[in-house]
């Protein structure tokens, strides 16, 4: 489905910063069927973006919210205890953006719309379908997205005894958080995780391999669907997940 726009506080877009760019672009154009490029494509559409990263450092999926004014964003990211990685800068006439960290550290973007709002589609494969942020402090990042963003809790369980938190904003969905605990290795940064729509679960983790990649976790079979982690070549940790019927006949 092609997206014509975001609302303000909503993730919009997501870059992967790697070392090689070229060969990040050949990873994931052999996983996903996107168009290599400076921002990747599918059928023509932006779904995401590669940009160059720190040379000897692991690649990562980076997220960006929307926001009206890049400016003010960042201002309420200060002020709820974030951190400004890069300040907001003018990307041509395509928007302003920023690099911020909340206040476990975990980094994200900022976006303002110029002439580009965002990932031109969503809710069907090869497309980004959920964000998190992944933070040892629940209560330390409820109060700065709330305070930042304005979103709130919305607690759940996803499976019996697993539970699942979804940031809501004006009651709707537009995020979740993940705690870590004890399966997480010591000093694991808190972090934004990045999870794309794939068809068939399975044959994502297959070609992932193929690739050159690796297995972090899963897969898992969820009531929401069949769930892995990955890792490309470069490093860089991603989710896909193949979504089940019921929440597929949602979108009809």
């Amino acid at each position: 489905m092609r997206v014509r726009g975001y609302a303000p506080a909503t993730p919009c877009w997501a870059e992967y910063a790697a070392a090689d760019p070229a060969a990040a672009a050949d990873f994931y154009a052999g996983l996903f069927g996107w168009a290599p490029g400076e921002v990747f494509t599918l059928d023509g559409r932006a779904v995401a973006g590669v940009v160059p990263g720190a040379p000897g450092r692991p690649g990562c999926w980076l997220g960006y919210l929307s926001a009206p004014s890049a400016d003010d964003a960042v201002a309420a990211v200060v002020d709820a205890g974030g951190a400004v990685l890069a300040p907001p800068h003018d990307r041509g006439g395509r928007g302003r953006a920023a690099l911020v960290a909340d206040a476990e550290g975990a980094v994200f973007g900022i976006w303002q719309r110029g002439a580009f709002g965002g990932a031109e589609a969503a809710n069907e494969p090869a497309t980004m379908c959920w964000t998190e942020v992944v933070t040892w402090r629940e209560d330390t990042a409820a109060a700065f997205y709330g305070k930042a963003f304005g979103w709130s809790e919305r607690k759940s369980e996803i499976a019996e005894g697993v539970d699942h938190i979804e940031w809501c904003k004006d009651s709707r969905v537009v995020g979740g958080m993940s705690v870590m605990d004890e399966r997480y290795p010591a000093g694991t940064p808190a972090h934004w995780r990045i999870t794309f729509e794939v068809a068939d679960c399975a044959a994502a983790i297959a070609r992932c391999v193929e690739l050159g990649g690796s297995v972090l976790a899963g897969p898992l079979d969820l009531p929401v669907g069949h769930y892995a982690l990955l890792a490309d070549p470069q490093g860089g940790s991603f989710g896909v997940i193949a979504l089940s019927e019921a929440i597929l006949e949602t979108r009809l």
